[in-house]
């Protein structure tokens, strides 16, 4: 249940980097409160998942499910803006 805690909070951050560059992604541009709130999600969501991973399952199994996480939900992520562009290219 760890690993999918972690996977969301990675799967948010990367969505909150996707939303900062909203041109090259091809997303609506956010408004002033919504960059800074990315700004702080994009920085502080790994942080919270690498303290709840070491705190929970210690610092060696928690560390290696935190770049386990980071690897899938970078997969995740650019998956979900993959097929988001093959959904709005259709004719």
């Amino acid at each position: 249940m760890t690993f999918v805690l972690l996977l969301a909070l990675w799967l948010a951050a990367f969505m909150c980097h996707a939303v900062l560059w909203s041109a090259r992604y091809k997303l609506p541009a956010p408004g002033p409160g919504g960059q800074r709130l990315a700004r702080m999600m994009r920085s502080g969501l790994p942080l919270v998942a690498l303290g709840l991973a070491v705190g929970i399952q210690g610092p060696v199994t928690g560390l290696l499910s935190w770049f386990a996480a980071l690897s899938l939900g970078g997969l995740l992520a650019a998956s979900l803006l993959a097929m988001r562009d093959r959904l709005t290219d259709r004719p």
